[in-house]
């Protein structure tokens, strides 16, 4: 869905193919990024460096030299990082992928948009015990108790959890590595609450009405805003902490 993330088809491809043509000096480099990617610095450059996501060369009195090769994979970083809003290790792992020749499609000129409608659509059937669950998402059951108290997991009248709570539970116990526990996040459950409380109240007329089809209609509706509200709430998020952390 375009709305929902910028694409990076323009961005060129893999970065397995080494550029013969002249290369550029870090400076040169970042002037002609900046037009595209105002808030990139020669700290930003040289940190994506030493976290090995970049390996430009070096001239014999050491300074870096960059390949047009060096510049698209600049590009492909920041792209995925502001538009998919991807962490450094997921973004490194897919450059590995690519370098590997393991990536489908175009390399780096591939990039899947952060939420689209299809996301939405109901989750494959499963049903854990909270034993099973504890096991799957590598939570603890007193975790998985924590996080049925403060709202984030919904069992069924059988004490059972579905796919949802699957993916809730493992990434929560992500976030618990940062110190966050349910408690924290049971701010998030709120939020949510309140987006889904938007969609519903913009679907239903939909939903009521005697329109051939309007419950599937409506259901659809309610896909595509989701879709939308959750890029919303994460490019604000982002923005936030950009802002309070610095960029």
């Amino acid at each position: 869905m375009s709305q929902a993330a910028t694409s990076a088809s323009a961005t060129p491809t893999t970065p397995q193919v080494r550029s013969t043509g002249k290369k550029k000096t870090i400076g040169a480099v970042l002037k002609e990024v900046k037009v595209e990617f105002p808030d990139v610095t020669l700290s930003k450059i040289r940190f994506l460096e030493s976290e090995g996501l970049l390996c430009p060369s070096r001239s014999s009195s050491g300074y870096r030299r960059y390949s047009q090769a060096d510049i698209d994979r600049l590009r492909y970083i920041l792209t995925v990082q502001r538009d998919n809003y991807l962490p450094l290790k997921v973004i490194k792992e897919q450059l590995d992928e690519i370098d590997a020749g393991n990536a489908a499609g175009d390399g780096l000129a591939s990039v899947t948009p952060l939420v689209t409608a299809d996301q939405f659509r109901q989750a494959a059937v499963v049903s854990l015990s909270r034993e099973e669950l504890a096991e799957r998402s590598g939570c603890s059951e007193q975790f998985i108790t924590e996080l049925v108290r403060a709202g984030l997991l919904t069992p069924d009248t059988m004490g059972m959890f579905d796919g949802d709570d699957l993916l809730v539970s493992e990434t929560a116990a992500k976030l618990s590595e940062f110190g966050l526990d349910a408690r924290h996040l049971k701010t998030v459950r709120t939020a949510a609450t309140r987006e889904a409380d938007l969609v519903t109240l913009a679907a239903n007329p939909m939903r009521k009405s005697r329109a051939a089809g309007g419950q599937q209609k409506a259901v659809e509706m309610g896909r595509e805003m989701t879709a939308l509200l959750v890029t919303l709430h994460g490019t604000l998020v982002k923005r936030q902490v950009n802002s309070e952390l610095g960029k």
